[in-house]
């Protein structure tokens, strides 16, 4: 079982003073190829020579993130980590004594940046103060970051999910008020508000084929033959969370429930909790390298309620997660006997296997070639090895139609 164990997250004074003594000497050993450096490598050499002493108790990600920002201070490029007051002015006031003074140009410009960057930031999100504790920020009143978001077919669960992000990012209403919007389903069309935001916001599907190796971290080939080690797309959008805490990460996991989630997540499932979430790190199994889940990462997934895989969910699934139920709304379809059909054939079916009402959106919706090509292929596989429901369905289909 790889270790897991709980970490300190407030950062001190003295954290800060040993972490830019470690760089300098760095800095001062690599002098002559340090810019040539991939800022990878320099964040984890640093990291581990302090991870390794054991002086101070870090979290790895938090580390790794006042590295980052040490590094864009002497090229004179913007930062956009959290780092605290203390850091900022100890970093440039020893950068001026320790460097020449384009190295404190530099510093001074990064800085500059970063106050820019912050000042967009609060005027995008309508934050007057942004709240720090030790290297947590809070960006929103949501308290849940898993969250399942489970329908019919065609009830709207990716529209949903481009509305709930908007809601979250919005920051205007409580946890319970966005959680009834999105359930009560009767708003369409709705995409992401922000452009920038779409940069933020990773989509996947989960198959019986995905795997750790895709999701976490694992070995692939390159097209040369070697095999490398590659990250996965969580791990991917962990670190980029991690080292950009004023934004909000949005991981949306299509079909969740049809991956195996003890395969996929491995050890890290423990992690995702929301209790958990920048407290406890763990020791990856390939990379050895520690790693913890950013509380300001939202993973929201999607499951047809039709699926019977459901029934088959991980335990350890259902309890870290917030289910949203989105139930089919006939007042969202426009055309009168699209309404008309939809509420008939609904009236037959059991709530598990309801038709949605987006199969039927549009004033001038074809009604014909969606009975035909939509409604029906989709009856024959909600009644696979049902024929006598399965008729009784298609003759109501076809009446309506001769009609």
């Amino acid at each position: 079982m790889p270790e897991i164990r709980q970490i300190r997250i407030e950062t001190t004074e003295e954290h800060i003073k040993d972490l830019y003594l470690k760089f300098k000497n760095y800095f001062i050993v690599n002098k002559d190829n340090f810019f040539k450096l991939r800022e990878s490598q320099i964040k984890n050499d640093i990291s581990q020579e302090i991870l390794n002493e054991d002086n101070f108790l870090w979290n790895s990600n938090s580390l790794k993130m006042y590295i980052q920002s040490l590094i864009k201070m002497m090229k004179g490029t913007q930062f956009n980590m959290i780092i605290n007051s203390f850091a900022k002015r100890y970093f440039v006031e020893n950068i001026k004594n320790d460097f020449d003074e384009n190295f404190y140009n530099n510093a001074i410009r990064a800085l500059e940046l970063h106050e820019i960057y912050i000042s967009n930031i609060r005027q995008r999100r309508n934050i007057n103060n942004i709240e720090e504790i030790g290297d947590t920020i809070f960006l929103s009143n949501m308290n849940f970051k898993n969250i399942i978001l489970h329908g019919v077919p065609g009830v709207g669960k990716t529209h949903n999910i481009n509305r709930l992000i908007n809601l979250i990012e919005k920051n205007e209403y409580s946890e319970k008020e966005i959680f009834q919007k999105i359930t009560q389903n009767s708003e369409t069309n709705e995409g992401l508000n922000d452009e920038n935001l779409k940069t933020k916001v990773v989509f996947t599907t989960f198959h019986q084929s995905f795997a750790y190796e895709d999701f976490i971290e694992g070995f692939r080939p390159t097209e040369s033959g070697q095999i490398i080690l590659r990250d996965g797309i969580f791990k991917t959008i962990c670190e980029n969370a991690t080292n950009d805490k004023y934004n909000n990460y949005y991981l949306v996991i299509d079909e969740i429930n049809r991956g195996n989630i003890s395969k996929i997540f491995g050890e890290l499932i423990t992690l995702i909790e929301e209790s958990k979430r920048d407290k406890l790190e763990i020791f990856l199994p390939y990379s050895q390298e520690k790693f913890t889940v950013p509380s300001n990462l939202f993973i929201i997934g999607t499951m047809n309620s039709t699926d019977k895989s459901i029934a088959l969910i991980d335990v350890a699934l259902r309890r870290r997660f917030t289910f949203l139920e989105l139930k089919p709304n006939e007042a969202l379809i426009q055309n009168p006997d699209a309404k008309e059909f939809f509420t008939k054939l609904n009236e037959l079916l059991e709530d598990d296997y309801k038709v949605g009402h987006s199969y039927f959106m549009g004033e001038n919706i074809d009604l014909e070639f969606v009975k035909e090509y939509k409604i029906k292929p989709l009856l024959k596989e909600y009644f696979y090895g049902n024929s006598e429901k399965l008729n009784e369905i298609l003759n109501m289909v076809d009446d309506r139609k001769s009609k």
